[in-house]
């Protein structure tokens, strides 16, 4: 195993890349002609690509399932940058992750970009999976031809040494150097973010005295979700469902995990209890009316550019209709209550009450996931507990996290650990609209039901579950929403 500090000294940083013609970033923040995204000058923000060399240990697990180096070996990623141009507008906070195998998607930016912008923090995405790679070559073979990952276990030490890199003043933020760096991921990304905890990768990063990292976001990740719940540091070998490394424990940072409906039906065998204590701060929020996968809300870039270029992404058709939450204004929140948290000491809230569960000894109303268990929900099919969302305390239908596929029209994509449309769907949460008689004897008409629900999103502010710079996004959605089913 070599040191953390014998590698950041093998660091060097090409960039920032130029932007000419045709050659973008895959994943840039802002496209104009489709108007998706968010425009970074609009914004005083600069967005920077970089590519950073040097030498990552490949880690694997022994036969006892523990981490163990098989020594360095170089490689070659990129990073995205997005700061503010101006210094004196920096937060202070860097926001990391390491972008998801679907197209190097950096999910955290796609959910949260409107409030990092408004914040003044960072945001850097770090290509760390090997998936990607061929995806990159194809959409620019000059831009990103010397990308090199030889093995996938250097990921691990990959994105610890870009936490220390934008931690140090490395010239990689327009500003000026981070003081807290804040790593999040979601679905696959989120379980990096457990693995990174759990096997102790947390602990090795460093920058100078300190933690590379000073805090964590683990969002749709369920840590009992067998195989997607943990990541595999040696293939096709899997943590076992009773391994406590499952459970996020104490690693002397804040650590939040932000579950929908969908990864509670799993998460149940990790619960823990939310913590103060000094060395093991920790949060669970449970968004209610949410799936793994709600709504359309996209402003990532990456999938629109490849259909661009003749290279159309696969189809994500559900027979139902989609679920009008809106899991990304709900994560701003708790993003913003987390870095607080880390700032300054200002402890994140707790959310009132968590998911109930139904009877193990009932009826099973799904099995497509075989260690689940459905959450308990009230007469309308809404999940009792969690956070309160407008949308299910005036609910315009019942919010289910999963969906079933339309025949030819959902398919996974290459990237997907599985092939079948119905798993899928499976993540797609939909609404199953009241009737008209329904709508008509709870609220009279829209405007009462508009009316009602302004009320449920202005207390959803006060509980700090919404931020009120989103409450006319989102009130623009849901007048919409309504006007499709009134």
């Amino acid at each position: 195993m070599t040191g953390f500090d014998d590698l950041l000294a093998t660091l060097t940083v090409k960039g920032p890349l130029t932007v000419t013609g045709d050659s973008v970033p895959l994943g840039t923040a802002w496209l104009p002609g489709h108007r998706r995204g968010v425009d970074p000058a609009a914004h005083g923000y600069v967005e920077a690509e970089y590519l950073v060399s040097g030498q990552a240990d490949d880690w694997t697990w022994d036969d006892n399932l523990r981490p163990v180096s098989v020594g360095p070996l170089p490689f070659t990623t990129r990073i995205l940058v997005r700061c503010p141009a101006d210094p004196a507008a920096f937060s202070g906070a860097v926001y990391l992750e390491p972008n998801h195998a679907d197209y190097d998607r950096s999910l955290t930016w796609s959910a949260t970009a409107p409030w990092l912008v408004r914040s003044g923090h960072a945001h850097v995405g770090v290509t760390q999976e090997l998936a990607t790679l061929p995806d990159l070559a194809r959409w620019d073979s000059g831009r990103y031809g010397a990308l090199s990952i030889p093995r996938s276990g250097q990921r691990w030490d990959i994105v610890g040494l870009a936490a220390a890199l934008v931690k140090s003043d490395a010239g990689v933020l327009a500003a000026k150097a981070a003081s807290r760096v804040i790593m999040s991921g979601w679905s696959q990304t989120g379980t990096f973010c457990r693995t990174f905890l759990g096997e102790g990768f947390h602990a090795r990063s460093r920058a100078g005295a300190g933690p590379a990292v000073d805090g964590y976001v683990i969002c749709i990740s369920s840590g009992g979700a067998a195989r997607p719940g943990y990541g595999v540091l040696r293939p096709p070998a899997a943590l076992p469902l009773d391994d406590p490394r499952r459970t996020v424990g104490g690693h002397g940072v804040p650590v939040v995990e932000l579950l929908s409906e969908g990864e509670s039906e799993t998460h149940q065998a990790v619960l823990r209890p939310d913590s103060d204590e000094p060395g093991d701060r920790y949060r669970l929020y449970q968004v209610a009316g949410t799936g793994h996968v709600t709504g359309r809300h996209e402003l990532a870039t990456n999938r629109l550019q490849m259909a661009d270029r003749g290279w159309p992404v696969n189809p994500s058709e559900v027979r139902e209709r989609l679920s009008d939450g809106r899991m990304d204004l709900a994560a701003r929140a708790v993003f913003a209550a987390t870095d607080r948290w880390i700032a300054d000491g200002t402890a994140a809230p707790r959310m009132p009450s968590r998911f109930g569960y139904d009877d193990p000894a009932g009826p099973a109303t799904r099995g497509i996931v075989p260690e689940s268990l459905p959450v308990a929900r009230d007469a309308d099919g809404n999940v009792t507990g969690g956070i309160r969302t407008p949308w299910v305390e005036v609910p315009l239908g019942g919010h289910f996290p999963h969906s079933t596929p339309v025949p030819g029209r959902c398919e996974p994509a290459p990237h997907a650990p599985y092939a079948d449309p119905a798993m899928l769907a499976d993540l797609w949460a939909h609404l199953a609209p009241f009737t008209a008689a329904d709508l008509a004897r709870r609220y009279g008409g829209k405007d009462e039901y508009l009316t009602r629900l302004d009320g449920a999103a202005r207390a959803a502010v006060d509980g700090g579950w919404l931020l009120a710079a989103d409450l006319p996004e989102y009130l623009e959605g849901a007048s919409a929403a309504a006007a499709e089913v009134w």
